[in-house]
Order: C-alpha cells, then structure tokens, then sequence
C-alpha cells in the first residue's frame, strides 16, 4: 500500500463501535491520522479532529469493531486456485461432481486439470476411484484435492503420469490407497501427495512477465475478497513462491493486508543458516513461525488418535511427524529463535505435538509465540497442559457445522472432546480463529457462526453439538481481532480499538454483538479500514 495515501486524516462515525478493550463502554466515532487510532469518543468530541483536508466517513448504523484477522490461511494458493481449478465445494453426489468436471474440464488449460474441495462423506460412500474419475476425463491427467486437502483424487491418466502402480512404494507419513488386489485406487493421502505434480505450485513459482500478470490479477482480486468480508490481515501457510509474491506486492505499495507468513520445514536448516528470526519483516509484512505436519485429518480419516477407527481395527490415523522426529524438529527451531505451528488434528497428534514443545521450553531463553493449528480434539489433561505451556490454539470454527457428522462416524468416543473451544479459553489458552481457506470459506461469519451455534448448516443438532463447547459471540469476535495479534506474539492495543493502536477497522451494517448467534452468518459486512486505508464495498 501506498504510505503517501495514508497522511490524510480520516474520522469514522457511525452507532456504535466495540473496542475489545477490556471494559463495555461503547463509542461511536474514530480519529485516524497516519494509519493509527489517535482518539475515540463520540461524533462531537471526534469532530473536534476534523480539518479542512479531513476525510470524514458517515457510516450512518453502523457498528465498528477491531479489524478481523483469519489466522490460518493458504492466501496465494486460494487466490490462483480461484482462477486455475474447477471448483467441486459442497456437490453432494459423486455423480454431480463427475458432471462439473466433464462440462469444466475444456476450458482449463495446461497439462492437468486440476479441480478443489471434493468431500466423499457427502455422498454416503468411500472413496471414489480412478475409474470412477475416467467416466469425466479419460485423455488428460486429472487432480482432485479433497475438502481438508489431506486427500487426492487422480484417473487413470494422472496415475500413469505420476508414475504410481501396484508396486510403488508408500512414503513414510504417506500411503496410496489399494484395492484387494493391490492396485492403487487414484487417492493418494498424507505425505505421499508430495510425490504428485501440484499444478497451482508450479504455477506461483514461474517468474515471466505472463505468469506474473495473472498472479497480480489472482492476488488483487483476493485481497478484495478479504475486504469485503471485513479482513484486515491473515496469517498465510505457503511457501517461499507466496513469499516471493507478496514482497514484490510489499515492495510496490501493492500489498492489500498484514500478512504473518510461515517458513515450511524443509527450509528451517536454510533459514537457520542465514541467522533468521521470526519476527523479520515490518507491520504489514512478516515471518511468524515455522510450519510443522504431525498428522492428516479427520474428512479423510488420517487424524492421529488415541483410539482406532471404527471397522478398521489397529487403525488410528497417519503420524505424519511425530514421536522423537517431531521433538528433535521443534527442539531445533526453538535453537533457532523460531516458534512452530503445528499442525495437529486428532488428540494424539495434540498429545505428540504438547510434548515436544514442552522440550522446547526448556532450552528457549524467553518463551516463543508456539501454536497448535486446528486442535480439533483435545483430552482435557492436553487442554490443561496447552495452557500451562502458554501456546495458542489457532482453530478453525468454520469447520465444525460440516464435521458434525464425520465426527459421530469416525470419532464415536472422542468426539467429546472435538473443538473444545470453551474449555481451550476456560483454561487460559489464546483463541485464534481462521478459516484455511481454501480448504473452507473465507468468510469469518461462519466461524462466528459455527463456535457459537455448534449446528449444522441446517440448524442440527437441536441446542447444539456437545453446546457446553460454545463460545459467546464476544469471545469468538474475540478470537478473530485479539486472539491472531497475541498467538504471534504482539502485545496490546493491537487487536483493539485504542488510542495508538493500528488503524484496523472492520465495518458491520449491523451489530454482531446484538445479533442472535444462529444470524450471524447473515449480518452484512460493509467494508474495513487496514492501516488507515479505508475499503468499502458497493452498495
């Protein structure tokens, strides 16, 4: 973003405004003089700030709240696979599925096709097959990511041009599915999938002048999106091609929101070398922690448990990093000066994943920033032990309506303890909400939604899926504004709305906090503010 753009002073006045401060009080306007918060009162004591060259915005009804943070992203891979994938999100039939993809497929250039987000427990079966796939596509290689992106669908044609056959070997953390005869079905899970071309990859890392164009249309249009659903900032999860990205967005002013960006593990020895920290960058740009998989998850049934699976005796889940490997890997980045998300779904992936950060605070000079990321089902001695350990848990709430019956079939003895969110913020542990887009919408009112109702999308269970989990609608706001500031480690005002704190504003048309939870899926987003530059959607 421009800074020159930013010097003009800007008052926002509307009903209301939520500070997040600690206290109820109310205010209803906002002074904002480069890119910060310089008072808040009410529209006559605001006024007072307003010159000649002041930009004053009348927001009538509306209700002001810190600016929303989605603290689990893949940004750059949602914003291309938005222009290069067809999108399979929510079809309910492995038939409807195959008809998006056969009508689609010709207008997808390049040599895959690549399509996103197929969930086979809508269909009430397993798992589709190649030949299933063939029936859409047969002459061109085909790549299916599944909802939770922990699966993928291949035909017969990606499965040759992968080079996968009846005598190739699981990688370790991986697996290729097989039928009884041991022939591989077209799905690939875990970290077998890092055997795969991934043409969305391939195509963020091209630097030519073609590539580079369609990038900045995906990006720029992606950080539209965010705006108008109210974000000001994510925490993103890709690799160094999405960092290379949005430094050069950063470098010409272009760069949309904050972005807290991970280091993927493979590049911790690299980043070590070179003696970088967490935290390098500035306020809109920077390095947060580096990313970690302990396990799979639950849509494709490779969350790590402590229990086996229903009908799959000795079965618990893909341990994609675990046991000693996990401790020895977060252990060296605590050396480093880096904080670990990591990725943990099932409750022994939590268990592994508490034990070796528990390593690594005994040899940090000062605690770091560590989070768990999804933390989907957690025993309550692990929710005690993640408080006593001050690490964060980052989760995704927006994932819960559809998980409510995945979780009764796959987890029919823990799920009890699946997204413990009241328990997580009883015992002192910092809630901070995200969607993982793609993986989910982007939309944070359905993770306000989803921890506060605990329904369905059609409103089922009657009071809510295990409804003692259930957070207030202040705690999960919460958990969208001050919860992504702390879990990176930035202390207060930020996350607020106070007097020296980042001018980050989201603008609701009506007020999130009145609004009944069951409605807050509907309760219309105006706009933001994201460092004093103000985005309002069209009405």
């Amino acid at each position: 973003m421009s800074t020159s753009a930013n010097d003009r002073a800007i008052v926002l006045l509307a009903r209301r405004c939520h500070t997040m401060t600690g206290n109820t009080s109310r205010t209803q306007a906002i002074a904002i003089k480069r890119g910060h918060i310089v008072d808040l009162g009410t529209h006559r004591r605001i006024m007072a700030h307003a010159g000649p060259r002041t930009r004053i915005i009348d927001l009538g009804d509306a209700t002001l709240t810190p600016g929303l943070i989605d603290a689990h992203t893949h940004f750059v891979w949602w914003a291309l696979q938005r222009i290069l994938a067809i999108d399979v999100t929510g079809l309910p039939t492995l038939p409807a599925t195959l008809d998006r993809l056969r009508r689609q497929a010709p207008r997808i250039q390049g040599d895959w096709i690549i399509a996103a987000s197929f969930d086979h427990n809508l269909w009430g079966s397993g798992f589709p097959t190649a030949q299933d796939l063939d029936q859409a596509v047969r002459d061109r290689p085909v790549l299916v990511r599944s909802r939770d992106a922990h699966s993928v669908w291949l035909n017969s044609a990606g499965l040759r041009r992968a080079g996968i056959g009846p005598r190739t070997a699981d990688p370790t953390g991986g697996r290729y599915l097989r039928d009884q005869h041991g022939r591989p079905t077209g799905i690939v899970q875990e970290a077998a999938i890092e055997t795969l071309p991934d043409p969305v990859h391939e195509f963020a890392a091209r630097q030519d002048r073609a590539a580079l164009r369609v990038i900045d249309r995906a990006l720029e249009q992606a950080y539209a999106a965010a705006w108008a659903l109210g974000l000001v900032g994510v925490h993103t999860m890709d690799g160094a091609a999405s960092l290379f990205h949005l430094q050069r967005h950063h470098r010409a002013g272009r760069l949309g929101m904050r972005i807290v960006h991970a280091v993927p593990r493979a590049n911790l020895v690299h980043a070590a070398a070179l003696g970088l920290r967490s935290g390098l960058g500035d306020e809109w740009l920077r390095l947060g922690a580096v990313k970690l998989f302990c396990d799979g998850a639950l849509g494709s049934q490779t969350a790590y448990m402590f229990t086996d699976y229903p009908g799959r005796p000795k079965y618990r889940g893909v341990p994609v990093l675990a046991g000693a490997a996990l401790e020895d890997t977060v252990v060296a980045a605590a050396r480093a000066g880096w904080p670990v998300w990591i990725h943990a779904i099932g409750d022994r992936a939590v268990h592994e994943a508490l034990r070796a950060i528990a390593a690594a605070r005994r040899v940090e000079d000062t605690p770091l920033p560590h989070r768990i990321e999804h933390a989907q089902c957690v025993r309550p001695a692990d929710v005690r032990r993640m408080a006593r350990l001050g690490v964060a848990a980052s989760v995704q709430p927006c994932h819960l309506p559809g998980d409510i019956a995945t979780a009764d079939r796959h987890w029919p003895r823990a799920r009890r303890n699946a997204y413990p969110l009241r328990s997580l913020l009883a015992a002192g542990v910092t809630l901070a909400a995200g969607s993982d887009v793609p993986i989910e919408s982007l939309d944070p009112r359905r993770g306000l939604f989803g921890a506060t109702c605990r329904t369905d999308e059609a409103d089922r269970p009657f009071g809510g899926w295990f409804p003692q989990q259930a957070l207030t609608t202040v705690a999960a706001l919460r958990a969208y504004t001050v919860g992504p500031r702390r879990s990176v480690g930035e202390a207060a005002p930020a996350g607020t709305l106070a007097i020296g704190a980042p001018a980050d504003v989201t603008i609701w048309a009506a007020d999130p906090l009145s609004t009944p939870p069951e409605r807050l899926r509907d309760v219309p987003i105006l706009g933001c503010v994201v460092g004093g530059h103000v985005h309002l959607t069209e009405s």
